[in-house]
């Protein structure tokens, strides 16, 4: 129970802090705005008058909360811009802009704060006057909404500079390159021209036998004296035999 008390204790504090204030009060805006159009929708579809103004309720005081969201944004734009004017000057450019488009489209909540107040005075169902007015509530506070998400927007591309603003190259999905394969040397060019055949060394040539002429290339040069051999004598020759000891 201690710990509930603390936390309690804590959340009034910080809501006194306009910087927190208005990051609390910035959802509701749009969110309670389109549940009360639904609600009111179906209210007509289903003829049910008390839905109706319920509905009309919802969107009234959804609307009003505009007020004090806008009063804390401009009295916490001036500590956040301390903060961020140097380490991040983007970021400041872009909370002030959004303030900028706040301010502009606050004649959007105002006029719908006031037609939905007139149709709960008149009431919808009592004649064509409601049925209008309840019509006119449920257009503007469609563009009152849109307004409101679209400004959240712009605060959480400032502040959340990772959300997916654009189709990045990882989200598609593409084919590898093939792998690259490694160039082969080719081979040199072969000459295709004619080589004409090397020249035959001189050489010297051979004599067809013992006695025949000296070579031609070196003619200076005696020749060996030729022995007569003795022709073998016809008949039988004798043999060598080795005596036994």
């Amino acid at each position: 129970m201690s710990e509930f008390i603390i936390q309690i204790e804590k959340l009034i504090t910080a809501y006194s802090d306009p910087e927190y204030r208005y990051l609390l009060l910035e959802p509701l805006i749009f969110f309670g705005i389109m549940i009360g159009v639904g609600m009111l929708i179906t209210g007509f579809f289903m003829k049910a008058p008390k839905l109706q103004m319920a509905a009309l309720v919802t969107v009234g005081i959804t609307a009003l909360t505009h007020i004090p969201y806008k009063e804390a944004r401009i009295a916490a734009q001036p500590r956040m811009e301390q903060v961020y004017k140097i380490s991040s000057p983007s970021r400041v450019k872009g909370f002030n802009e959004t303030t900028k488009g706040w301010i502009a489209a606050s004649w959007k909540f105002r006029l719908l704060i006031l037609v939905t107040l007139v149709a709960i005075l008149v009431g919808v169902n009592r004649n064509r006057l409601g049925v209008g007015l309840g019509i006119a509530t449920a257009l503007i506070g469609l563009f009152a909404a849109k307004d409101a998400m679209w400004f959240h927007y712009q605060d959480a591309l400032a502040y959340h500079p990772n959300l997916k603003q654009h189709v990045a190259p990882i989200d598609t999905k593409t084919h590898a390159p093939p792998p690259s394969r490694k160039r082969e040397k080719s081979p040199p060019p072969v000459n295709t021209r004619e080589v004409a055949p090397a020249a035959p060394s001189p050489t010297r040539p051979l004599s067809a036998s013992r006695g025949s002429a000296v070579s031609t290339i070196d003619r200076s040069r005696i020749p060996p004296p030729q022995v007569p051999i003795a022709p073998r004598p016809p008949g039988p020759q004798p043999r060598y035999v080795t005596p036994i000891r």
